[in-house]
């Protein structure tokens, strides 16, 4: 697919998210509802990831740039900042905590999935060898 096809559908995917939010009201950003709408085409291969791997990897590779402005803008800002910093530094300690117990809850959440798929298949591989051996299906002779 061409670039600016490219970039054509994900502006459609990103103002398909703005409109979702301001029509149904998510309390999400527009730009957020996007980037989920994105993952859900990509994850039912609706749209597959070469179709628009040329404009994302432009992205990707120019990312820097588009932390220039939010840079700039605290820098502008940086009295304000400093009168606030012992509350900003609280903030971000306590959510980089807050983020590394949430990954970590999910993370286990996953684990315990998977070794609890593993013990089922476990379990049914045991009682069939069990029935074969004692010449039962089911449980009946």
């Amino acid at each position: 697919m061409r670039i600016p096809l490219q970039l054509a559908v994900i502006f459609a995917i990103c103002l398909a998210g703005e409109f979702l939010h301001r029509i149904v009201g998510v309390p999400l950003p527009g730009n957020i509802i996007g980037m989920v709408l994105l993952l859900i085409l990509l994850c039912t291969k609706v749209i597959k990831p070469e179709q628009i791997s040329g404009v994302a990897s432009f992205f990707l590779n120019h990312l820097a740039l588009f932390f220039l402005p939010p840079s700039i803008a605290i820098m502008a800002v940086g009295d304000d900042i400093l009168s606030k910093w012992p509350l900003l530094l609280f903030l971000c300690i306590a959510f980089t905590l807050v983020t590394i117990a949430a990954g970590g809850r999910v993370t286990q959440f996953f684990i315990r999935r998977q070794e609890y798929r593993e013990n089922l298949a476990l379990r049914a591989e045991r009682l069939s060898k069990r029935a074969e051996r004692n010449g039962t299906i089911g449980g009946e002779k």
